[in-house]
């Protein structure tokens, strides 16, 4: 048995006495959570529908959860200083797998944004993310670059390389998300207000521009911001069928196994399982997912209120508000509130891809929170 007694230098030990515990706790938590609803609320109806056998889902969403759990382990063990070291290497690579969508990458509704590997599609925008978040990070915080100015220049290129890459594919939602959380980091970085108004809607008009430039390739979008506007101009099923399902749920759920909507609705087990989940649950249940959620970003913001150094104090904003963000966009897009974007719940919806990002994520998260950073 490990000692974790203060007497015990092992670097397990260390690593348990100095981590935040309640932040720890809480994002695992998150995942035991993903895992139990993908066993009893969406794995077998999803499982017989696409794979034609029963149990298929849960067995590569239990396999997935233990590799994150390995890779958000694996990082929040690391110290501070080699994450900032190896975060360009990281953008590099997981550039160069979002290039390769452009190439090998397989069609799916009109979009290509994944790659087949042997046992799954891997997305590789989920991993891509968070090293743009350190990247920028790393940019606007190195002095040495030059003035505030020039180095928000150079993180609005990584910023304008990501856009290209991801509006290709295309893939507004992502795009929409990495601009935001850019603007969010070079808030924090102090930039002036009229600047950084100025610069949102530049890019803002730009994407916009490109949207109606190029809008046959864009149609999906249209057609779902028409849909929104107006249900009854377009296919709106799965977002009715979704208020519908938390509706009849009500505060505490109709029970296990209950529920309907995962065999009415394709992406119940991804897009759209909190709806799945206040089904069965009820949105008591839904509540304390976001709010575990909710504590996890408060815990996280606590943290960077107190920190001095500027590269890790961006890249816990930049994290905390990327994951935090994607968790509103599917809550959203659950109650009707904003227009469907294909965006995962982080660890609750099903998609190894999205697992292994946000791993990524808490485990760097984790890794910057530690109480002795060096």
């Amino acid at each position: 048995m490990i000692n974790f007694g203060r007497t015990n230098a092992d670097r397990l030990a260390l690593w348990w006495r100095n981590i935040d515990k309640l932040l720890f706790i809480s994002i695992i938590f998150l995942m035991f959570l993903g895992i139990f609803f993908a066993y009893t609320s969406t794995s077998n109806i999803a499982s017989e529908r696409i794979y034609k056998t029963d149990h298929f889902l849960i067995i590569k969403h239990i396999f997935f959860a233990l590799i994150s759990f390995l890779i958000l382990s694996s990082l929040s063990l690391l110290d501070a200083k080699q994450i900032e070291k190896y975060c360009i290497l990281g953008f590099i690579i997981t550039a160069f797998l979002l290039l390769l969508v452009l190439i090998f990458g397989v069609e799916v509704k009109g979009s290509k944004r994944w790659i087949n590997l042997i046992f799954f599609r891997f997305q590789p925008v989920e991993v891509y993310k968070p090293f743009f978040v350190l990247l920028c990070s790393l940019i606007i915080s190195n002095s040495q670059i030059g003035d505030l100015k020039l180095r928000i220049f150079y993180s609005f290129c990584v910023l304008f390389f990501s856009l290209l890459l991801l509006l290709n594919q295309p893939d507004v939602g992502q795009s929409l998300l990495i601009f935001s959380v850019w603007l969010i980091l070079i808030f924090v970085s102090g930039i002036s207000i009229a600047l950084l108004i100025s610069l949102g809607l530049a890019i803002f008009v730009g994407i916009s521009s490109t949207l109606l430039l190029f809008n046959e390739r864009f149609s999906y979008i249209f057609r779902r911001l028409k849909t929104f506007i107006d249900p009854s101009k377009g296919d709106n099923l799965q977002t009715q069928k979704a208020l519908e399902s938390i509706k009849q749920g009500g505060f505490t759920g109709r029970g296990i196994g209950e529920g309907v909507l995962k065999e009415r609705v394709p992406e119940a087990h991804t897009d759209f399982v909190l709806a799945v989940i206040g089904e069965e649950f009820g949105i008591l249940m839904i509540l304390i997912i976001f709010l575990t959620m909710t504590f996890i970003f408060l815990r996280v913001f606590t943290q960077f209120s107190m920190e001095n150094n500027s590269f890790r104090k961006l890249v816990l904003v930049g994290l905390s508000c990327l994951v935090y963000l994607q968790s509103i966009i599917n809550l959203g897009v659950t109650l009707n509130i904003l227009p469907n974007k294909g965006m995962t719940f982080p660890f609750i919806s099903y998609g190894g891809s999205s697992m292994i990002g946000c791993a990524i994520i808490f485990g760097i998260l984790l890794c910057f929170t530690k109480r002795k950073l060096s």
